[in-house]
């Protein structure tokens, strides 16, 4: 299920630049000293990436866009991650963002901040137990 039920209509070099803006206000975000400031840009920014990360989730699954698969995979993990982080990290409140969605247009949004257990990262952690046990 695709995670709005909009349609951005963009390119690869559309999002790519897109994506170059969005990162950049995490960088910003952290050099701001007010907490109540930072606060509000990354609720913002957060925002901001959701419809960026639909626009890319898009293309992903449009076939004309096949050949850049790889590059949208990558930069669609980088966006989740920075999501991720800002949630995390300034405690965005994801509600405040859901009800001023009220057209629905970001799609289903309750799986956002939520950080997957993949196999790899599950695999690294046990190899780390093991090692410590053993010294």
């Amino acid at each position: 299920m695709p995670p709005s039920p909009k349609k951005y209509h963009t390119t690869v070099a559309g999002v790519n630049m897109w994506a170059v803006a969005e990162l950049a206000h995490v960088g910003r975000i952290v050099a701001i000293e007010d907490p109540d400031v930072q606060y509000a840009y990354a609720q913002s920014t957060v925002n901001g990436m959701l419809h960026l990360r639909n626009a890319i989730y898009e293309l992903l699954h449009d076939k004309a866009y096949g050949k850049h698969k790889e590059d949208l995979s990558r930069l669609y993990g980088q966006v989740n991650r920075a999501i991720t982080h800002l949630v995390k990290d300034f405690g965005v409140d994801l509600s405040v963002i859901a009800a001023f969605n009220s057209r629905g247009v970001l799609g289903d949004i309750s799986n956002v901040g939520r950080r997957a257990v993949t196999r790899k990262s599950k695999t690294r952690k046990s190899k780390t137990r093991e090692s410590k046990k053993r010294n």
